[in-house]
């Protein structure tokens, strides 16, 4: 699959979501963007969702686990999307409220040689309990080991706490190269 090729499939993957969340009567978008997560992108991104969780009304604490999750799933495209020329300007979020809850939901190009790696450590963290998750967590802040890629495990983790463990991925094949990756949080308003 060339460059073009590729941008079609992540562009058509995420007006795929949007077209699922425009038909249902019980969900709604609340922020929608693919392609810039740049810096400036990824900071106009952070200041809407505050603004319009705030217009609606939402408790603080909800828009600060909801904040939360998307800072960790934007930094987490910034750390681990591919560089390629290929993947450039692929990566999407979406936020929706689904029945009273919220809905992260992220998507990119990974290099198809660290996709066993986070593969197994979203596989790793999906498997514990809340206790079991807190104890990896606090373990993981007081080694404070940095990986290649300048983080820490931490990502992932607290985007588990804040979601109560509720978080769905998939990895798929794009060609020899690269691999679309997307993760669905659910943030409950509970």
């Amino acid at each position: 699959m060339n460059s073009g090729m590729v941008k079609t499939f992540c562009q058509d993957k995420w007006e795929a979501i949007q077209g699922e969340y425009k038909q249902a009567e019980d969900k709604r978008i609340i922020l929608s963007n693919f392609g810039d997560l740049s810096e400036d992108g990824v900071d106009a991104i952070l200041m809407m969702v505050e603004n319009k969780l705030e217009s609606q009304g939402e408790p603080r604490m909800l828009i600060k686990r909801i904040f939360t999750v998307v800072v960790e799933c934007l930094q987490n495209i910034r750390i681990h999307a591919s560089r390629t020329d290929s993947a450039k300007d692929t990566s999407f979020i979406i936020i929706a409220k689904e029945n009273g809850d919220y809905k992260v939901i992220v998507a990119n190009l990974a290099d198809n040689n660290i996709v066993e790696n986070i593969k197994t450590k979203l596989l790793k963290v999906t498997a514990l309990n809340e206790r079991a998750l807190k104890k990896v967590y606090l373990n993981s802040l007081a080694m404070g080991k940095l990986s290649i890629k300048g983080g820490a495990g931490l990502g992932i983790l607290t985007i588990a706490l804040k979601s109560n463990n509720n978080l769905k991925f998939n990895f798929e094949k794009v060609n020899e190269d690269l691999t679309f990756f997307n993760m669905d949080i659910k943030v409950s308003a509970n």
